[in-house]
């Protein structure tokens, strides 16, 4: 990458100044017109040498050789220089014939990553959207570089919620076959959707709450469910086998895909035997009539309480199907990490449940390392989480068709081509739409909050998706009709004005973006490469006029450097999960 190059180049040059072994470090100038790069490490530098910075400087900027020019030292020691343009172009050039655009590939590990999570009985709603996206980015992100990846669902479809439903489904209905003793014989004709799910739920769990009678009832029918009763277990997949229709519809439509389906339930028959062995070892104890794990620890900043694995009432908690999750999946995957994309207010939770894992020998010398990457909410105009304005949580189809049908009215304010037909607009708008709320998302850093604006994120101009796939179908556009002119693209000469050269610059770039959206786990690093790409060309685009460039040598320059960042937004796009349309 561009970047070890620049930081190799400057070790030397402390090197041959006699400064030693120097972990010097390039960074993008933060004033152009004296160089496109910078290194302050004279001035960490100034105190054990015991010189003046700006002397340290002069030395090293002394030693620094081509392909450097426009070398200078400034302000109390800053050392600007800048790429020769037959270097920058050799290197932009070089990436024609390099699929990864100078992308490293790293040592491979094993790594498991915990995204999504819908809950059966329910239909995916906003709350499930960045944990959707930012997964799958960070997925295609990992496996981008070469790690081996394995994605799982991880579906909430165990537990009291189960048990709730099932009461509420036998108090309306206890005609069905699911009640019959031994239960259906063959298929039942019952009328269960999603949306039927979806409707009972919030009823049966205020009945649950309502009242102990009711209560009782769905502890019993967890109980029975749960102990293997055959009526009961078929009206649970039932459950499970309409509620996972809807969300990989759901999933589908967004373009994100995992690898497992599992969920709550496919541990259920080792969580006896874990939660004996972590008694053995004492790493469970009694407290009250519940089984809990002592967590804190004493440099903990804030208290961290116990973990509580089994109520009192003998209901075991969604703490202890995690932590048998993570024993699970260490002797099903054997992995060397394993990722959760979860809300952050699920921090402390988190921190609870790695704790009883590392505790009860699951996690060995820091294998897997297990970690929690909370992200941020989506918030409406009043700063709270986005709802719909009956205040209710509005589903993620609904979130996904709305931002869709904006796509669609945005559309008018470009020109589109004349021969696109409804079917081909119908699938640009699908294509604007998901990379509006993509986009929107993953810009901002995973943590961080933001508002839900689907007129600003719909918008063409801007730091949106819109623009992006509007920059790729600009660029596009030029060498279809520089073919249809006869005009061939060529080798790239020495760019020749500023626009140009940062836009191969902006090339050399995409490595470190990738790498730091994986390092830091945080997709915004490469949305940010994108934009600044999208814009160098743009600017570059209206300063100059390539088919109508006489010479033919610049001109056939010029329509490399246009492929080039077509394709390269195109890979990247394609990393956060963005397609863009062909056309438009």
């Amino acid at each position: 990458m561009i970047w070890d190059f620049l930081n190799e180049k400057l070790a030397e040059a402390f090197a041959e100044a006699g400064y030693g072994e120097v972990p010097a470090v390039a960074e993008r100038s933060r004033r152009p017109e004296v160089g496109q790069f910078q290194c302050n490490t004279a001035m960490s530098l100034a105190k054990a040498a015991r010189q003046a910075p700006v002397a340290i400087a002069n030395a090293v900027a002394a030693k620094l050789e081509l392909p450097f020019n426009r070398v200078s030292v400034a302000g109390p020691g800053f050392i600007n220089f800048s790429l020769s343009d037959e270097y920058l172009a050799r290197e932009a050039g070089a990436l024609l014939d390099d699929p990864r655009h100078g992308a490293p590939r790293v040592q491979p590990i094993k790594l498991m990553m915990d995204f999504g999570g819908p809950n059966v009985a329910k239909r995916m709603h906003v709350g499930h959207l960045r944990s959707s996206i930012i997964g799958d980015s960070l997925q295609r992100c990992a496996r981008f570089l070469g790690h081996d990846v394995t994605s799982d669902v991880h579906l909430g479809d165990w537990g009291l919620p189960m048990g709730m439903l099932v009461a509420e489904i036998r108090r309306r209905w206890p005609e069905l076959p699911y009640f019959a003793p031994g239960g259906p014989t063959g298929p039942v004709d019952d009328g269960i959707t999603v949306d039927l799910l979806n409707k009972l739920y919030p009823e049966a769990a205020s009945r649950a709450k309502a009242g102990p009678a009711a209560l009782e009832e769905a502890k019993q029918a967890t109980t029975a469910l749960q102990t293997g009763d055959p009526g009961l277990r078929a009206l649970w997949r039932r459950m499970v086998d309409v509620s996972v229709e809807s969300v990989r519809a759901d999933l589908e439509m967004m373009g994100v895909t995992f690898d497992l389906w599992e969920g709550e339930s496919d541990v259920r028959d080792r969580l006896d035997g874990m939660l004996e062995r972590l008694t053995e070892r004492g790493v469970a104890e009694r407290s009250e009539g519940a089984l809990v794990v002592q967590v804190g620890r004493e440099d903990d900043s804030e208290p961290v309480p116990p973990l509580l694995l089994v109520k009192g009432d003998g209901s075991v908690t969604y703490g202890a199907t995690d932590v048998a999750t993570i024993e699970h999946r260490v002797e099903d995957r054997d992995p060397d990490a394993i990722w959760y994309i979860v809300d952050q207010r699920q921090r402390l939770h988190f921190v609870q449940v790695f704790r009883t894992a590392e505790a009860g020998g699951m996690v060995k010398d820091g294998r897997p390392a297990l970690e929690h990457l909370g992200f941020g909410t989506v918030n409406g105009p009043d700063g709270k989480p986005f709802k719909t304005r009956s205040g209710e949580v509005m589903s993620l189809r609904d979130l996904l068709e709305l931002t869709i049908a904006e796509a669609r009215s945005r559309l008018g304010e470009i020109a589109l081509a004349a021969d696109i037909t409804e079917e081909e607009r119908e699938k640009i708008a699908r294509r604007i739409g998901l990379a509006a709320i993509k986009f929107a998302d993953l810009r901002n850093h995973r943590q961080s909050d933001y508002v839900f604006d689907l007129a600003q994120f719909s918008s063409f101009e801007g730091k949106t998706g819109p623009y992006l796939c509007y920059s790729i179908v600009r660029s596009r556009s030029i060498q279809a009709r520089a073919a249809a002119a006869g005009f061939e693209a060529g080798e790239l000469v020495p760019p020749s004005s500023d626009e140009e050269r940062d836009v191969c610059l902006r090339l050399l770039d995409l490595g470190r973006a990738v790498l730091a959206t994986y390092e830091r786990r945080a997709p915004n690093a490469l949305c940010e490469h994108a934009f600044e790409l999208a814009q160098s060309f743009n600017a570059f685009y209206h300063t100059h006029h390539i088919l109508s460039e006489a010479d033919a040598a610049r001109r056939a320059s010029m329509l490399t450097l246009t492929r080039l960042v077509s394709d390269q937004l195109v890979l990247a796009l394609g990393i956060l999960g963005i397609e863009a349309p062909e056309r438009m």
